[in-house]
């Protein structure tokens, strides 16, 4: 027989239920070392070799096997293999074109107007270099590729070895905090692919879907997985996918059964879910759409503004709150949480989730500051170069966890910092200009006295008046009366 739902009022006592990890950065440099260690910690050079290998091969073959259809004096035909310094270059450049923008990519190179000119990028790397690579890049081996039409088609199989990869060394550099949040993210694109999503509620609404699961706390990404669409990825019958997906995000990042808490909104929330991470000494916190199963009590509960409605059934505790008169009622679930009342009236559980369930949306905004890239008809290409800014933003947080200089570097400058050294043009420090004495008056000694440099005409003239002054100026050192201080603007130190 179910357990039945019974109302519970506030205060119910904390739950006590364990957790097992110790939140702490594994494997980190020294706390003193610079933006590109960070860097590199997540974006190793060996990846950057592998992306050589497979890049060289397929310009090679493809330049080879289509000779009679490049035009003579196609900048294909200048292609060279690439080496890891250029491959270090092509990203400083393209980590700077995402902090100084310009309408399209031949405008780095503006050589003709003197008000476009961007030093910078010509002597980092030529122009048709930069885009001879970014038409060739690769990051999985094309031979093993297969058609549409094969069973073992992957729509994500171009960026799916470097999507793996990034996962393996995002968990591997911290164990996280206990609140953890899953939402999703759209990667803008308009190209052509199965995996296009149109979600009108995202500012770009046409684009890629990620499902990703963060620290809550910092922002930082523990894992992504790419929605490739329902032919690809489809729901199990009688399952919910929201279920699946923060289930399988969970288990990717091996957190599973450590006593976690996740918190997630209306799409994923559900007493399915709820179960399902209870078998596994994991808690869920989140909103519940009004179509989802639930007490009747918080189904058709309208309090009153500033009140809630509390229902429980073992672990399973449901609320329904309203903040004020024009407001709906919000509907809560929460696997952890006891029913309270904070001083200000609103439910504990509202307020917990609001403090921890913003991490993938704060991520995307940070990125659209520092984070949009050139636009490109390629699919698989546009997240690639999303997942790079992925990893810049991983880092920095990293390295704001790790490093002991004070004042940390905002995440601008150590974009700017990275950039430098990837470029191998390390920026030239110029000596700090000499801060201006302060003008002060000095006394001299008893029974001292100097002619005024400003009012005696003895001293510009050589004959006149003399007016003494028993003061003099700190940096010149000639006497200066203090009613005569701001008429002496014209002072040369000695």
């Amino acid at each position: 027989m179910a357990v039945p739902w019974i109302r519970v009022f506030p205060p119910e006592p904390n739950r006590g239920f364990g957790f097992h990890d110790i939140p702490r950065l594994l494997h980190m440099p020294p706390g003193d070392s610079r933006p590109l260690t960070y860097f590199m910690l997540l974006f190793p050079e060996t990846l950057m070799k592998e992306i050589i290998r497979h890049t060289n091969r397929y310009a090679q073959n493809h330049v080879r096997g289509n000779q009679n259809l490049i035009r003579r004096h196609a900048r294909v035909r200048s292609w060279k293999k690439i080496n890891l310094l250029e491959l270090k270059a092509f990203l400083s450049i393209f980590f700077n074109m995402s902090i100084i923008r310009k309408p399209s990519i031949p405008h780095y190179w503006n050589s003709t107007l003197p008000s476009q000119r961007s030093d910078w990028f010509h002597q980092t790397m030529a122009r048709n270099r930069f885009q001879n690579i970014l038409k060739f890049i690769q990051i999985a081996d094309y031979q093993r590729r297969v058609g549409r039409e094969h069973p073992a088609y992957d729509p994500a199989a171009r960026f799916r070895p470097l999507l793996n990869f990034v996962n393996r060394q995002f968990l591997r550099f911290i164990v996280p905090r206990r609140e953890l949040c899953v939402d999703e993210s759209l990667v803008s694109t308009k190209g052509h692919s199965v995996m296009r999503q149109y979600i009108p509620s995202k500012a770009a609404k046409y684009g890629v879907k990620f499902w990703l699961l963060c620290e809550s706390a910092s922002g930082y990404v523990l894992q992504m997985s790419v929605y490739r669409g329902r032919q690809f990825d489809p729901t199990t019958p009688g399952q919910l996918q929201g279920t699946n997906v923060v289930h399988n995000l969970l288990q990717e990042a091996s957190l599973l059964g450590r006593g976690y808490h996740v918190f997630c909104d209306s799409f994923f929330t559900s007493m399915h879910l709820g179960h399902v991470l209870l078998q596994h000494h994991t808690y869920v916190t989140g909103t519940l759409r009004k179509t989802r199963p639930m007490p009747l009590t918080i189904r058709n509960a309208d309090p009153r503004p500033g009140t809630a409605v509390y229902m429980r059934r073992g672990n399973f505790l449901c609320v329904a709150s309203r903040d004020a008169d024009h407001k709906k009622p919000v509907r809560l679930l929460s696997t952890i949480l006891p029913a309270q009342d904070l001083p200000n009236g609103r439910p504990k559980m509202v307020m917990a989730y609001n403090r921890n369930m913003g991490a993938v949306d704060m991520d995307d905004g940070l990125l659209s500051v520092y984070g949009k890239q050139r636009k490109t008809k390629k699919v698989w290409k546009n997240v690639f170069l999303h997942i790079q800014h992925r990893i810049m933003l991983n880092a920095y947080i990293l390295y704001r966890e790790n490093t002991t200089d004070r004042p940390v570097l905002s995440r601008l400058q150590f974009i700017l910092q990275v950039v430098e050294s990837l470029s191998g043009r390390e920026p030239t420090v110029l000596p700090r200009r000499a801060r201006r004495q302060r003008q002060i008056l000095v006394l001299l000694p008893p029974g001292k006295e100097r002619d005024c440099c400003v009012c005696s005409s003895h001293v510009r003239h050589g004959s006149g008046i003399r007016r003494r002054s028993r003061t003099v100026c700190s940096l010149c050192k000639r006497g200066l009366h203090r009613q005569c201080q701001e008429r002496h603007n014209a002072c040369t130190e000695i």
